[in-house]
């Protein structure tokens, strides 16, 4: 078990504050919430908040030159190539695994806000914007990932009372990863899977919508390799619609 960082008293006051934070971060005007019908079933993603976890938020607290720090890098910087080069599902596999590895190879206990606190508001926010969507509609998928990060982020307050820094940081970790698979990038992937699945191989004659949802999803990959999720996720819906048209079986969510 990691030192504690905090006396018992500081890090009650401390947890308090948390809720305020992640209230903050919703303070703007864009979207936090995604939802589409097509075909009869619902595609929903949330957005991640600011401050959500990263394998560079504990990279600090990594054992200097250790091999788990260069792991940790290697595996960052193969991810950020993979998204220069448009494989987005290898570099999110590649930044996931950089969290885990970073997660769980702590050398010392992480500065309260930068490595918990801040990390354990984005999962409250990420929470918060859940549920404010689950209240316009029946989502169990996401009902589900919304009760999963709610419980991460209470495992981690309780390890954080108890002065077991690495555990709380686990559970960060664990909260993070399942909130990453509904978020825009997440279910914007796994769409844009369908969808290219779907439509197979280019065809000759081909009608012109379908030529037009084959530009989208490139432009969809195109978005996302360059981080805007919401675009690309826009812009994959649009050849779900086309594909509609057509009369072509359309992909469930997954």
């Amino acid at each position: 078990m990691l030192r504690r960082p905090l006396t018992h008293a500081r890090l009650i006051a401390a947890l308090a504050t948390v809720p305020v934070v992640a209230a903050c971060e919703d303070a703007g005007t864009a979207p936090t919430s995604y939802v589409q019908v097509v075909g009869g079933s619902a595609w929903v993603a949330v957005a991640e908040p600011p401050g959500m976890a990263r394998a560079d938020t504990w990279l600090p607290w990594l054992a200097p030159g250790g091999p788990a720090a260069a792991q940790v890098r290697q595996l960052r910087d193969a991810a950020g190539r993979a998204r220069t080069a448009g494989r987005i599902e290898q570099s999110l596999a590649l930044e996931d695994d950089a969290l885990r590895l970073a997660a769980g190879s702590l050398a010392r206990s992480p500065e309260a806000m930068r490595g918990v606190l801040a990390p354990l508001a984005a999962l409250d926010a990420w929470t918060d914007r859940a549920r404010t969507r689950l209240e316009t509609g029946r989502y169990p998928e996401l009902d589900a990932a919304a009760a999963g990060v709610s419980a991460e982020a209470a495992a981690a307050r309780r390890a954080l009372a108890a002065g077991d820094t690495m555990t709380a940081v686990t559970h960060l970790a664990n909260g993070t990863l399942l909130a990453r698979r509904h978020s825009t990038l997440g279910v914007g992937l796994r769409l844009l899977a369908a969808v290219e699945a779907r439509i197979g191989p280019e065809q000759r004659d081909e009608s012109a919508d379908l030529r037009r949802a084959r530009h989208l999803l490139a432009g969809a990959r195109e978005a996302l390799s360059t981080g805007d999720s919401m675009r690309a996720m826009r812009r994959a819906l649009y050849a779900l619609q086309l594909l509609e048209a057509q009369g072509l079986r359309l992909p469930t969510p997954f």
